[in-house]
């Protein structure tokens, strides 16, 4: 899965943030999990949500 911001804009997200990142630990991230976690952040920020939206709801905790 390839992600919607581009490398540079990712980058510029990263200072923004101050996060303290290497450029192959920024490579990692833009190019691994980055795609997913944008397709998260849709999810949440989305108008349409219902119950089953909620990650809380995709899962029983033991002991309950």
């Amino acid at each position: 899965m390839q992600p919607k911001t581009s490398r540079a804009d990712f980058e510029a997200l990263v200072r923004r943030a101050g996060l303290p990142l290497t450029e192959a630990q920024i490579a990692d991230i833009h190019g691994g999990a980055w795609a997913y976690m944008e397709v998260m952040l849709e999810r949440v920020r989305g108008q349409d949500r219902d119950r089953a939206a909620e990650p809380m709801h995709t899962f029983k905790p033991e002991g309950t």
